[in-house]
């Protein structure tokens, strides 16, 4: 070797090291990161939450007053993962340029809140609205389930079932047309009309899905004298990082499987996240038989595209499909009128096979719903912003009846219904302590029979144009909040129906309805521990088509069912009460009174018939009206008396009655308490946030009915008892959530007054259910 080419050698190594050491001294890792964890409920501080850097693998703990401290960070983007016993753990994404100090607010009281919020600052006053919700973690833990039943989770709120696979929530007593469903900030438009009609929507598809109850919620449309139940996504995030989940659930009543996914990712000026689920359930089993006829199954599809054109100016695109098919349970369909005296309070219903199948036949209903939006936000400036919303909805419903002559596989109902709506939305923040907002929204839908089915239909072809606009103001003005804001709507139907009476012929009907709605609250924070909330509003609703000229079977709910063209607009006055209480993280109390006077009342009546047809023998349903009076009283508690101890229990009573015809309202719930304790173990190396715990559920007798009031007297009380086991595993950057889950553990047989198949046979028996989540 030369001494020239030594002498290189040298140099680049030399220079190499020269380099090396510049950029070691370029990367200086001596910036800060510190902040608070909060209890999002009570604003009070978390001690021993968990914060660990994804990326270098660093972590500490919160002192006593929930503060937290990491030096020697160096600059760049960091993934954070904040833990705490009890709480559902928080991401968070961003880019370390500086000492950075953060406020976190977890959900540790997972009953009562309505979702994380991480902010620099103490989290604003809670909105008058009276809200529930569900996080991602519940709902997540209930994969597999019908919508409504995840919802009965919080108190005063049931769900209304046609057999084991589906269900409809009732808020207070009301169900069906008197509550709005908002599917990602848009009207659900389907045919939720039907009581055997679950709301089209994919849960899993969601983030958090919140109960209103009922007097705060103008700007969600017309109608909702009941309440609005919001489905929503999570927001879009900065991260540029692929993320997601993959969940898996298994349940042994029916022999289910759900499988779901989402996957979303960041870049500069957009964002992306699609979501899918597969479900697959069979013939669920009462203890003593199958429900023959009663599986499910699913396929769901929904993808959303951000985009941020500036950053005053964003554009949200979005997409989803629902697919279901539904079988309804064959031992309600009958075919003469002596079976079907029968059949009713029957202890095996007809038709019940000895075999489990994952078969469905007649009858049965499939239901395919689009829906598409794009919303555009714009930020004139710091204090004005104006929003706007284009949705379409596509839905057809085929319901199939059990028909002579091979022809079951022949729809016997089939609908398609096409929607449009159009909303504007303008906020005026005049300073931080008042709010305004306006707004305005257009819809238009066009109901059409399909010829396909060869029968009368039970629904008119139809029109509806809707406008409606909106104003509300809040005043928060600490110790008080104060809202207030009125609606006013115009609504128009436009039907053709055959005749009730032969020879048969086209009638029109040109049907048209103004509502008017104020509300009122107030929030007094009466101390650190107590928040006061009172609600009043004037609320009306118009009746729908069913209500209106409904006139054959309704194959779903096995009934015949006729409205009356004259029905009136329902015309509501309701006042709801609300008190919280914590006290030091350890005790909560939410409790909440409310009274709700409805002049023309519209409900399904039970009629004293039974109805032959050629398609079968039916019990007959008119839809009525009265004056009616709805109240009740709703109390959830939950108390940790140790560490590591958490007790829980909710209660929820309603009464409604018939003024006119002075008798009590038929289709209320019963009165119902549920309690649970649990008790979560010291984490270990491999697993975590373990917790075993045990509930129970006991529903009343609904005895507040006359004895001719339905074809079967209500079903005597009964009491239910489970227990679930879940643990978390954490890995360096995802975590594997596992969860055992057992239901009706004693295998009781008994029958719930909202189940509409009731009348023909028991409940689902013992369920074990194992739910796997991997987050990535």
């Amino acid at each position: 070797m030369t001494k020239k080419t030594k002498d290189f050698i040298q140099f680049v190594l030399v220079a190499g090291m020269l380099l090396h050491a510049a950029s070691g001294q370029a990367q200086v890792c001596s910036l800060n990161l510190s902040g608070v964890v909060y209890d999002q409920y009570t604003s009070g501080p978390l001690e021993f939450a968990n914060i660990f850097l994804e990326e270098s693998g660093v972590g500490t703990t919160t002192d006593a007053s929930g503060a937290f401290s990491l030096t020697g960070l160096c600059e760049g983007p960091v993934h954070v993962r904040i833990t705490h016993l009890g709480c559902e753990p928080e991401r968070l994404y961003f880019d370390l340029l500086s000492d950075t100090s953060i406020a976190v607010y977890l959900k540790h009281h997972k009953e009562f809140l309505e979702q994380v919020t991480v902010r620099s600052e103490h989290p604003e006053a809670t909105s008058v609205e009276v809200r529930s919700s569900l996080t991602t973690r519940i709902i997540d833990k209930d994969a597999g389930k019908p919508l409504a039943q995840m919802l009965e989770s919080i108190a005063g709120v049931s769900a209304l079932t046609t057999g084991g696979g589906i269900a409809k929530p009732v808020v207070h007593g009301m169900y069906g047309n008197r509550l709005n469903f908002l599917n990602n900030g848009l009207i659900q438009a389907g045919q939720q009309w039907g009581n055997d009609h679950a709301p089209e929507i994919d849960p899993l598809a969601a983030d958090r899905i919140t109960v209103i109850k009922g007097v705060a919620a103008l700007e969600y449309g017309s109608g909702n004298i009941g309440g609005v139940i919001l489905v929503e996504p999570a927001p879009t995030t900065n991260d540029p990082h692929l993320h997601g989940n993959l969940n898996y659930a298994f349940q042994s009543n029916g022999r289910g499987h759900t499988l779901s996914g989402r996957m979303e990712q960041a870049a500069k000026g957009y964002f992306w996240r699609i979501t899918g689920t597969i479900k697959g359930i069979g013939d669920h089993r009462a203890p003593d038989y199958y429900l023959t006829n009663t599986g499910s199954r699913e396929a769901n599809f929904s993808a959303n595209l951000n985009t941020n054109w500036s950053s005053r100016w964003t554009t949200t695109l979005y997409y989803s499909l629902f697919n279901s098919q539904l079988g309804i349970l064959r031992g309600a369909h009958i075919s003469n009128l002596s079976d079907l005296s029968a059949a009713i309070g029957r202890d095996e219903p007809f038709f019940t096979e000895e075999d489990f199948s994952r078969q469905l036949q007649a009858p049965r209903q499939s239901v395919r719903h689009n829906l598409w939006k794009v919303q555009t936000d714009y930020l004139i400036d710091n204090q004005r912003s104006i929003r706007f919303v284009y949705g379409g909805q596509l839905n057809d419903r085929r319901e199939y009846d059990i028909r002579r002559s091979g022809r079951s596989d022949q729809a016997a109902l089939s609908l398609r219904m096409n929607s449009h709506q159009i909303q504007v939305s303008y906020t005026i923040v005049t300073n931080k302590q008042t709010r305004y907002k306006a707004g305005m929204q257009l819809r238009s839908d066009g109901n059409r029979n399909n010829p396909e089915t060869g029968i009368l239909p039970l629904l008119p072809d139809y029109s509806r144009y809707q406008a409606g606009a909106f104003l509300t103001l809040r005043q928060d003005n600490h110790p008080w909040v104060l809202e207030a804001g009125g609606r006013f709507d115009v609504t128009n139907f436009r039907v053709a129906t055959i005749s009730r009476t032969l020879p048969r012929s086209i009638v029109r009907y040109d049907h048209t309805f103004q509502n008017y709605s104020l509300t009122a609250g107030v929030t007094r924070t009466l101390s650190n521990n107590w928040t006061s909330r009172f609600n009043a509003a004037l609320l009306s609703r118009s009746p729908e088509v069913n209500e209106l000229h409904s006139f054959g079977l309704h194959q779903g709910v096995a009934g015949i069912e006729e409205g009356d063209p004259s029905l009136l607009p329902e015309t509501s006055i309701k006042g709801l009460w609300t008190h919280q209480f914590g006290k030091a993280g350890r005790f909560l109390a939410e409790a909440t009174a409310y009274a709700q006077f409805v002049h023309n009342y519209i409900f399904l009546e039970p009629q004293d018939e039974f109805r032959l047809t050629i398609r079968g023998a039916f019990p007959v349903f008119l839809y009525r009206q009265t004056d009616a009076t709805l109240s009740g009283f709703d109390l959830q508690v939950k108390w940790e008396p140790y560490d590591r101890w958490e007790l829980s229990a909710k209660y929820a009573t309603v009464r409604g009655w018939d003024h006119k015809g002075d008798l009590p309202l038929v289709f209320m719930p019963a009165d119902n308490i549920s309690a649970s304790a649990s008790h979560f173990l010291k984490d270990g190396k491999l697993f975590s946030d373990t917790r075993i715990g045990l509930n129970s559920t006991h529903v009343f007798q609904q005895n507040r009915l006359e004895p001719d009031q339905d074809f079967l007297a209500p079903p005597p009380a009964f009491w239910l008892l489970g227990a679930d086991i879940e643990t978390r595993i954490f890995l360096k950057t995802s975590d594997l959530v596992l969860t055992l889950q057992a239901e009706n553990i004693l295998n009781l047989s008994y029958r719930s007054y909202l189940n509409r198949l009731r009348y023909y046979a028991d409940d689902v028996g013992r369920n074990i259910r194992l739910i796997v989540r991997w987050g990535f």
